[in-house]
């Protein structure tokens, strides 16, 4: 199975929390970004393409399954993490970076008991994991298309980190993918 992180939005150009609420199109240097994986995109055997129901991912999608010619399907589990009073609020304030990686520094550590006020608890997010585990990981030729922070828990489940949880970010139109057992980052930060 493989993943792709959408492309660059007008979101992360302007450097605020996108989830559900805020729903931006991508950047035309976000079509670029997904235009560059073409070519790589043709060389594999992807027989499906499940996305996020945001408009990012959707974009995202259609880039990649009109070269393959193939359809799309939105699966509404896939959203990006909730993460409610931050949505909206600019990612450069340091209170919310510290907010933020608390949070999802506790949840990879073990700590499940923090949540994003008015979002989403950690169980919130492992049951759409759980989600993503049963109906996607056994069909390697499937192609998920989502977001960072949702992609950053999936991977979490195994990967660690050394210095920041950041380090389990795909960068903008990252893309890894699920292999003997194993996450892989195919773009690092």
């Amino acid at each position: 199975m493989y993943i792709q992180r959408h492309g660059e939005s007008e979101a992360n150009e302007q450097r605020i929390y996108s989830c559900l609420k805020v729903d931006p199109p991508l950047t035309c240097e976000g079509r670029k970004q997904i235009e560059s994986y073409l070519d790589y995109y043709s060389q594999l055997d992807i027989d499906r393409i499940i996305s996020s129901p945001s408009t990012r991912a959707i974009q995202t999608s259609e880039i990649i399954a009109d070269h393959l010619k193939l359809p799309i399907s939105i699966d509404n589990k896939l959203h990006e993490v909730i993460m409610g009073d931050l949505e909206g609020e600019p990612q450069d304030d340091e209170e919310n970076i510290k907010l933020f990686s608390t949070i999802l520094g506790n949840w990879f550590k073990g700590d499940k008991s923090m949540s994003f006020s008015n979002g989403e608890s950690y169980q919130d997010v492992k049951n759409r994991i759980d989600h993503v585990y049963k109906n996607y990981l056994h069909r390697e030729k499937t192609l998920l298309v989502a977001h960072a922070t949702f992609f950053a828990c999936l991977m979490g489940q195994q990967l660690t980190y050394n210095e920041s949880v950041f380090e389990l970010f795909l960068p903008r139109a990252g893309r890894g993918k699920y292999e003997n057992g194993k996450w892989i980052m195919i773009d690092t930060r």
